[in-house]
């Protein structure tokens, strides 16, 4: 018993020192250096049935400054009115192209068809690759450049603020943010098996997206923004990832039951489709976190000893927040919300075995489709 007790206590202990060392690490997104040349850069965008709030998403990407910025917006297949207000927009404004895509060819995902067909074509040195909810601040894209420049990257991702968030959606973000730390600081370093991608901003140059294929190996991939960062790593190309609270925001999982909906999608996938791996990591999960909290019952005095190294977990989170500008009791809820990261696992596995594979942008995906379109 006292084994258990003290190696429960250990794993707990490094998790937060892993944790609260990834936090330390994380850079802040540089400013721009004195005399920065100017870069020139396509954004690309895909949107489906967004007639609402498109002509505000473009207007806002066409406001960024110290670039020469052209945009292209794929409307995929929508049924609103997002073609007439693209049609409109691009009348008089030289540097929107707006490409419309009616029907969707067998073997690729919505998505990632329409960022193939959106980047024909690109002759800039740099590509980002955004969503339609994402606001920058003006000088975020040439601040990102830069950087990558300087830095002889040839990927970068931003992490963004959550606009929105209530306060428990916070404190489960700040978990699901923690596990994306490790990975993060791993990139940094240049650890060769590490990779990422964030789907709101892979900002990536052009020629390394066309060495890799582009989108053409990831044209069934749910999370093509990680795999996008995968195949990059493996031909050698460096990533860097920066912290970007104050000029990056995103709209998504503002709330514990809409962070769960928001990656029903994607965790299965993650994992992927395996089906074994996916149960094997909630029950063993749950077993852990199990035995962790009920160990001062069935232990005595010296069960706290895991339950207070658990619950120092929670030091990265109020770190995290403290530099997030969120509030610290937000992250004191940490260790409490991690939990939910098996509940996303959870419904995200039992979702797709449930209806045989992934409904994404009014299409349906057989899971074996799915399984066999995967980056090996």
């Amino acid at each position: 018993m006292t084994a258990l007790l003290v190696a429960l206590a250990g794993l707990w202990l490094l998790l937060a020192l892993h944790d609260l060392r990834a936090v330390v690490s994380l850079p802040q997104l540089p400013q721009l250096s004195d005399g920065g040349k100017r870069h020139d850069v396509t954004i690309v965008m895909a949107v489906r049935d967004d007639g609402e709030h498109i002509e505000e998403s473009v207007r806002r990407l066409l406001a960024q400054r110290d670039v020469d910025l052209r945009l292209v917006v794929i409307d995929d297949r929508s049924t609103d009115a997002t073609g007439v207000v693209l049609a409109r927009l691009a009348t008089g404004e030289p540097r929107l192209r707006v490409v419309t895509i009616a029907e969707l060819p067998p073997d690729w995902l919505g998505k990632t068809h329409a960022l193939h067909r959106g980047s024909e074509g690109i002759t800039t040195r740099w590509i980002l690759f955004t969503d339609g909810d994402a606001h920058l601040a003006p000088d975020t894209l040439a601040r990102a450049i830069d950087a990558a420049e300087r830095t002889a990257a040839a990927h970068v991702c931003l992490l963004p603020e959550h606009r929105g968030a209530s306060f428990l959606g916070r404190a489960c973000l700040l978990a699901f943010q923690l596990a994306v730390q490790r990975r993060v600081a791993a990139v940094n370093a240049d650890h060769r098996a590490a990779f990422v991608g964030t789907g709101a901003f892979n900002l990536v140059r052009t020629d390394a997206y066309r060495a890799i294929g582009g989108h053409l190996p990831l044209r069934l991939e749910v999370v093509d923004d990680v795999w996008l960062g995968c195949l990059l790593r493996r031909a050698g190309h460096r990533c860097r990832v920066w912290l970007a609270a104050n000029e990056f925001a995103i709209e998504w999982g503002a709330t514990p039951r809409a962070l769960v909906k928001v990656v029903e999608k994607n965790m299965f996938a993650v994992l992927r489709y395996r089906t074994w791996l996916a149960a094997a990591a909630v029950l063993g999960g749950a077993g852990l976190l199990g035995l962790t909290f009920a160990a001062p019952w069935y232990a005595g005095a010296l069960g706290w000893l895991p339950l207070g190294c658990y619950l120092a977990t929670g030091l990265a989170g109020v770190l995290l927040a403290h530099r997030l500008r969120w509030p610290l009791a937000a992250a004191l809820l940490t260790p409490a919300t991690r939990g939910l990261l098996l509940v996303a696992m959870a419904n995200s596995t039992w979702v797709t075995l449930r209806q045989g594979g992934v409904r994404w942008r009014g299409t349906f995906y057989p899971l074996e489709q799915l399984r066999r379109g995967q980056v090996h």
